[in-house]
């Protein structure tokens, strides 16, 4: 089996006032840097054996806050790395949405100038879930990344489009939790606060 703990970073400013936040490299606002050390302390408990996080700071450094309890090294991956929005980073939401409607594309094919398309996230996505798989059978593993990567990685796990992903949200510094055993995948959390309260679909010191 493999076990696979996903975390979206803490919060930022752009996160804050609803603007698109791509590969945009803003840092933790201090909501987000508080987010992130009680999401630390809570996970403090529970076995871990590889950190792997987006290089973006927002997401490295949430990282760094959950390995600190683990002395873990944190790994970086450029394929966990947000959706390049192209020229709609910075921008608010809604300008996305009305991109995408005016397009007359799917979700998963429109492309923003300069950018990538949702199909070409979840390649990536796709490609590093193998790698996952391959090279850490019995461990658990903590994924740090962004919400559009995550709602990618998601669809592939439950086999569903993207369009159909685009419903599922990831709070700041929320944790799910999906496991890997019989060529299957079970996602026992998802979208998990960060609080003081119980782990969902965690058990202390996991061997």
């Amino acid at each position: 089996m493999v076990r696979l703990i996903l975390v979206r970073h803490g919060q930022t400013d752009a996160n804050l006032h609803r603007l698109i936040q791509g590969q945009g490299d803003g840092p933790l606002n201090a909501i987000g840097r508080e987010q992130v050390e009680i999401l630390a302390r809570q996970l403090q408990g529970v076995h871990i054996d590889h950190i792997i996080a987006s290089p973006l700071q927002r997401a490295y450094d949430t990282a760094c806050a959950i390995a600190r309890y683990h002395a873990l090294d944190v790994v970086c991956s450029n394929a966990l790395v947000e959706w390049n929005c192209g020229v709609l980073d910075g921008l608010p939401a809604d300008e996305f949405k009305e991109q995408v409607r005016g397009s007359g594309l799917p979700l998963s094919q429109f492309r923003p100038v300069g950018g990538e398309t949702l199909t070409e996230v979840r390649q990536r996505a796709d490609t590093f879930m193998n790698e996952v798989l391959a090279h850490y059978d019995q461990q658990t593993v903590l994924i740090c990344s962004h919400g559009d990567f995550l709602r990618t990685f998601v669809s592939l796990m439950r086999g569903i489009t993207i369009g159909e992903a685009s419903s599922i949200h990831f709070d700041n510094a929320s944790y799910s939790v999906a496991n890997y055993a019989d060529g299957r995948w079970e996602i026992t959390a998802l979208n998990q606060p960060a609080t003081i309260q119980a782990l969902d679909g965690l058990s202390p010191r996991m061997n």
